[in-house]
Parts: C-alpha cells; structure tokens; sequence
C-alpha cells in the first residue's frame, strides 16, 4: 500500500515539475515582465523556436529578431521554447548587463545548457563569479599589448599563406577550364585554426594535418548536433536532455576526440617540443597551455 502511495506521488510531481517548467514559471516571469511594461509576447511551450528555426534556414538569422524589434522596439519579452527571454537591442541596457552590473547577472540557461554540454562549467566561457575572475587573471599576460602586437606579423603571414592555397587552386581550375567552389565557412575555421595554434602553441602544429581535420570534425559535428537538439527542444527539456541518445552520444565522442587532441597540444608545449612564435610570448604561453586543457576539462 505505502509503495502504491509513494508511486503516485513521485508521479505526480513529475507531473508537476513539467507542469512547472513548462507552463507556470514563463507565465509567471511574462506577467512579472508586462507588468513593468515591457512589450512583448508569450507563446507557450514553444515560444519562437519554430520562428527562429525558420530564419536559419532562410540563411537570414537576425531577420526574426529584427521582425521583433520592429514591432515592440529596442527590448521586448519572449520565450525560446518554455524559457522566458528578455531580449534588447538598447546599447545602454548591454552595457549595463555586461559591464556597470556585470555581477547581478549570469548566464543564461540556455547558454548553460548548450555550451554547458559542449565545454563544461568552469571554465572560461562559462565559469560565473570568482572562478570567472581566477581564469582572466591567468591568461591575462597572454594579451597584453605588447604582446598582442608581437602576434600581428604571424596573423600576417599565415593568411597570406592560406590565400596563396585559394588563388592557386583558383589558377589551376581554370587553366583546366573547370569550376571551383570553396567552403568557405572551412576555410576560415581552418585560418582561425591556424593563426591560434601558430600564435600560442607554435607554427609546428599549422602542418599537422590530423590536428586540423580532428579539432574541425569535432567543432563543427558537435555544433550541428546541438543546434538540432536545440530546435527540436532535446537539449532543453530536464532530464530527457541527459540521456544517452545517439545525438547526446556522438557529442561526447566529439568532445573527448578534442580533448585528447588538446590535451596533445599542451603535453608537447610543456615539455618543450613546441615553441611559440612570438617574441616575448614563451613565458606567458606556457601559463595559457597549463591552464587550457583544466578549463576544458571542466577543472578551475
């Protein structure tokens, strides 16, 4: 009889929690908000993903957020499946959110929920507070000015290297009087790449090409997996956003294939098989590689 009466309560208050999370808390918080005035509009349980979604795949983005600010102006209130949203365009409102009150916020939870899973809780991105505060002291002697300048001439010639690639697979095409067709979102990852691994770790890496394909793979899958979870409302729903689904277990594998080629990156910088290529850099690189892998790892 008791097991009976336990059951049906824990299932109520499942029932309840959902009931909670889906319907009650945004309605509570878009009344609290349209009570201050603030324009906007509650579409319950999946607020504007489907909007959203659907300017993504136009290739247009910010055509929904700008359709908003249209109509109810520079903030307005919205939700993002169940999850109440205070969004705004007035520069004065970020800059009091980011910098003047940067400590009477943190981040949002959808922001925790999808690059929480991606990159873990304490590091950089993510870590809140005090823990924030400990990762920019580490890795601020890394940019410093004088140090930022000394990057510019490696910046330099590592585009001009990869734009040589482009314009000669561009002369060979059409020598052959073939067409060419360049990803270019690759491209630039790959550049970006490049310029970070040449600039911190040392130009040794820029020709490893395991280490490009490995950490590109492993960005760019995982990303297109959570946007999926995202707009299909997986990753937002507790507890259903823990389970080892396929898209949940293809995630992690990407996520520790980029560890371990990380973790990779750091060994040899400490032991000395790579060097940075900026003068004045060594020193102050070496704090930036011990600290990376731990804030990678999920480790203050």
């Amino acid at each position: 009889m008791w097991f009976v009466l336990l059951l049906v309560a824990f299932i109520i208050w499942i029932f309840y929690r959902l009931f909670k999370f889906w319907i009650i808390d945004p309605w509570l918080i878009h009344r609290d908000l349209w009570a201050q005035g603030i324009p906007g509009r509650h579409i319950p349980i999946v607020g504007e993903i489907l909007h959203v979604r659907k300017s993504i795949l136009a290739e247009n983005p910010l055509e929904h957020s700008t359709v908003l600010a249209a109509q109810f102006g520079n903030y307005y209130r919205v939700s993002f499946g169940p999850v109440a949203r205070l969004d705004t365009f007035d520069p004065a409102l970020i800059n009091g959110v980011l910098k003047t009150n940067a400590r009477a916020y943190h981040k949002a939870y959808i922001m925790r929920l999808v690059l929480g899973v991606l990159l873990g809780r304490n590091n950089l991105l993510m870590a809140e507070d005090e823990i924030h505060a400990q990762h920019r002291r580490l890795i601020a002697p890394v940019f410093q000015h004088q140090n930022l300048n000394s990057m510019i001439s490696l910046m330099v010639d590592i585009t001009l290297d990869h734009i040589q690639k482009w314009s000669a697979a561009a002369i060979v095409a059409h020598h052959d009087n073939k067409s060419l067709t360049l990803n270019m979102h690759e491209k630039m990852a790959r550049l970006t790449l490049d310029i970070v691994t040449g600039c911190v770790f040392g130009t040794e890496i820029i020709s490893d090409e395991n280490v490009h394909e490995t950490i590109y793979r492993a960005v760019t899958e995982s990303l297109e997996l959570m946007e999926k979870r995202l707009y299909n409302m997986i990753a937002i729903i507790p507890i259903i956003n823990r389970l080892p689904l396929s898209s949940k277990r293809r995630i992690d594998k990407c996520i520790s294939e980029g560890k371990n080629i990380i973790r990779r990156i750091v060994d040899d910088r400490k032991k000395g098989l790579t060097k940075s290529a900026c003068k004045g850099l060594n020193h102050s690189c070496f704090i930036f590689s011990s600290i990376i892998y731990s804030m990678l790892t999920d480790r203050s």
